[in-house]
């Protein structure tokens, strides 16, 4: 009985040393793809955050130290006390991680935020204007960030991701729906 509590908890540990090594990887190489094959066909370009990686990872490592607690710990109780919380922390960080995207379909702009389960989508009449913020580094002017403004008050800004390679597409739709463009020069701002 004892070398199987042993081999047990050699099993634990080395599934937590991959899940740690995941946690690093598989938030870029499995949660974004999964969300390209979810999203419906008819989105053009799929986004997501930075932070949809940082949650990812971070579900992946609480499942990680779940596991590490089931090994470490003696007392029963306090084994699958702790573990459990860990692992339901890990649900929430994986579930955030997988919750997190933006994509545009022919119609609509669809967003559901970092840190949020709520997706709100935008027919293209509805955005009252976008914004395109221009910085210079090194002698080189780039795109900074991207922001969409829409009639009801709500906008939505971001600094890095897919949505970079749809602001020619956003531009358009938004245009072609009545909305305005807007280049802004952050550096004279």
């Amino acid at each position: 009985m004892y070398e199987f509590v042993d081999q047990r908890r050699i099993v634990y540990i080395t599934v937590a040393i991959i899940l740690f090594i995941s946690s690093l990887i598989a938030p870029t190489a499995v949660f974004y793809p999964i969300k390209t094959v979810f999203i419906t066909p008819a989105a053009l370009y799929v986004g997501t955050s930075y932070l949809s990686l940082i949650t990812g990872g971070i579900g992946i490592a609480l499942f990680a130290s779940g596991l590490i607690a089931l090994a470490v710990f003696e007392n029963r109780l306090k084994r699958y006390l702790v573990s459990g919380l860990l692992f339901a922390f890990g649900i929430v960080g994986v579930a955030l991680s997988l919750a997190d995207y933006y994509y545009m379909t022919e119609d609509a702009f669809i967003y559901n935020p970092p840190l949020s389960f709520s997706e709100a989508s935008y027919l293209w009449e509805d955005f009252e204007k976008i914004e395109e913020r221009i910085g210079k580094k090194d002698h080189t002017t780039s795109v900074e960030s991207i922001a969409l403004y829409v009639k009801n008050g709500d906008s939505i800004e971001m600094s890095s991701g897919k949505i970079f390679e749809m602001s020619g597409s956003l531009i358009y739709k938004i245009e072609q729906a009545g909305g305005s463009y807007e280049r802004i020069d952050a550096a004279s701002e």
